[in-house]
Parts: structure tokens; sequence; C-alpha cells
């Protein structure tokens, strides 16, 4: 097992005058059930978040999170989500005791009203569901359509590319029947409306999990489980790659305010994760860790251990970083400054 030692201790003792204070009374928000991942609304105090199924949970669903109130919604499924009539290319509706959300995220419309919600399904079929946030006082999704993922391909991770598309990390079968690298994958594939799935180049990556992009679409950030590394890619007429060691399994990943990366993840060993996850465990005791990557120079700034079980996600709001879990009923609220105070690894 990978318990927190060497430098993760190191890491826990440095952030100690930011960090313990937190630790001693972990602020929770309690009664949102495996929230797997994460997506910030610009421009408002609501949080999206992935409810998985899992545990006893057999259908997830997704919320909206109020960073104030604290006060907790569901979006979908629900009666009023219905919007685009089925097509060749998506039947329709995934049934509500069906759905199973995993990776999140949102695409901001180009006037700031309103966005677009991409996330990765597993229940019924393997896709990826599209959503329109609809601008109002209430937030409210409609739904807008699919793309299923082709055959074999297992999606995890979702990140909007600038031409109406977006990528989407495979831990399943390769597009082109080549055997994966591993048997959790994996590579990165891409969807356009015109142009559907593709490959992108050299982006062979065991199991690859969290990802995010730049704005435009050139540079993605993939998040390897089993290999504890956050890989580099620059897209181009060849893909270069560069990549950065975590001392943890990282799951998924975001921008924080400030451009840099944080990653979530679990601190233990790839057996004991599968094991939880594939249980009807509503909680298991798993440690977890939380990171910061500088994208300029590719270094870890800090890393450190986190009270929470199975964490996922870590994702700023304002002055705080909530972390997820695909395992438990609440999100664990940090102070930014937690992770400020580390000195760089």
């Amino acid at each position: 097992m990978k318990k927190l030692v060497g430098p993760m201790l190191a890491f826990a003792a440095l952030c100690a005058p930011a960090f313990v204070r937190a630790a001693s009374a972990p602020d929770r928000i309690a009664g949102v059930r495996n929230i797997e991942d994460l997506a910030p609304i610009p421009g408002s105090d609501w949080v999206i978040g992935s409810s998985m199924a899992g545990g006893t949970a057999t259908a997830g669903k997704l919320l909206a999170i109020n960073a104030k109130s604290r006060e907790s919604l569901t979006l979908y499924p629900s009666a009023d989500s219905a919007g685009a009539k089925p097509s060749s290319g998506c039947p329709g509706q995934v049934a509500a005791d069906a759905f199973k959300p995993h990776g999140v995220v949102l695409r901001p419309a180009a006037d700031g009203h309103g966005a677009q919600l991409y996330v990765v399904n597993h229940g019924g079929r393997e896709s990826v569901e599209i959503f329109d946030i609809l601008p109002g006082t209430a937030l409210r999704l409609r739904w807008m359509g699919c793309a299923i993922l082709p055959a074999g391909a297992f999606g995890n991770g979702v990140a909007a590319a600038p031409n109406g598309g977006f990528f989407v990390t495979n831990m399943g079968k390769t597009l082109d029947g080549r055997d994966p690298i591993t048997a959790m994958g994996g590579d990165v594939i891409a969807w356009t409306p015109s142009g559907g799935w593709r490959i992108i180049p050299d982006s062979a990556i065991a199991a690859p999990n969290g990802l995010i992009a730049t704005s435009d679409g050139h540079t993605l950030y993939v998040a390897s489980w089993t290999g504890s590394t956050i890989t580099e890619l620059k897209l181009g007429e060849k893909t270069e790659r560069r990549a950065v060691a975590v001392d943890f399994l990282p799951d998924n990943l975001r921008w924080s305010r400030n451009g840099t990366i944080l990653v979530a993840g679990q601190a233990t060993s790839v057996p004991d994760v599968i094991a939880c996850y594939t249980s009807t465990r509503d909680a298991c005791d798993i440690p977890s860790a939380v990171a910061e990557v500088d994208p300029a120079s590719f270094t870890v700034r800090c890393s450190l251990p986190v009270p929470l079980d199975m964490a996922t996600v870590a994702a700023n709001l304002g002055k705080d970083i909530w972390v997820g879990t695909t395992r438990g009923d609440a999100i664990l609220r940090l102070p930014a400054a937690a992770l400020r105070a580390c000195t760089p690894s």
C-alpha cells in the first residue's frame, strides 16, 4: 500500500501552519453523495457536481451546489430537462434510472450568457451527454444530445475543445483496433460535430484519467492513474510530450484560479482502490492527497494529504478548494492557502 511516507510526510510538515487548522475541524458540505467531479460555473456561486453511481447507489445524477448557502438541487435527471429530439447519431436520453455520470466539463458561452456541459456517461451506453445550462435566475439544464463512444471505448475525463467538440480520456479499446498499452487503456480521443471521433496522435498513456485543455485546445494535460504522472501533450504536426510524477494515484485535474493545475487522487495502491470501486461499500478507508502543478516549469509546487477518503477531484472556488470523492456523502472544503503554504517539491 502506498502510505503517506517520505516526501508526503515532509510536505505535510511543511504545510502544517495552514493545513493543520483545516484538518483539526474539516469543513464539509454534507448530504452530497459520490461527487466524483466538479464543474464550477463562472460568475456564480453554483458548482455542478457529478454524483456517480457506486456503492449502494445504482444510478447517478447531476447536482448543483451553492457555495454560499450550501444547498444542493438535482439538475438531471429532471422532468423539465428535455430538449432536443432523438437523431440518427443519438437515439435519445438515457433512462433516468440508468444514468451514470463520470467526468464533467463546462464550456461558457461566448456572450457570457449560459453555457454547455459535457458529461461522460456509462449508463445504458458509453457516451458523452451534452446539455445547455440555461440562463436565468433558476439554474436549469436542457439535454441537447449525445456523442456515442466507439465500440469498446470507455470514457473517463472530458475537456472542451474550441471547435465545438471535446477531448476524452479513453480507458478502453483503441479506435484503430490496436491493443491498448495496459488493461486500463489508453489514449486520448477527440470528437467534433462534423468529424466524429478520432485518436489524438501519440497520446498513449497508461490508465488515462483526469484531463484538462488550454483554451486554444493546443495543449492537453492527462493524469496517468496507474503511472502516478501528469503528462503534457502539445498538439501539432508532431505531439510533444513531457511528464511530471506525483506521489499518489492522480484522478481528476482542474485549472486553479492562478492558472496552475490542481490534482486530486488516492495515496494507496491500485488494488485497494479497485476493491473499493467495485464493491457495494458507500465509504472506504482510502487515504487521499491533493497537489498543485505549475504548467510553466512543469514541477509539483505542493502536495499534501487531505482528510477525505478516496478523493477524486480538487476544484478552486474563490478562496476555497473543494475536494470531492467517488465514495462518500460530503465535499471537503479547504482554504486555498493550504497549498500556498507548502514549500515547492
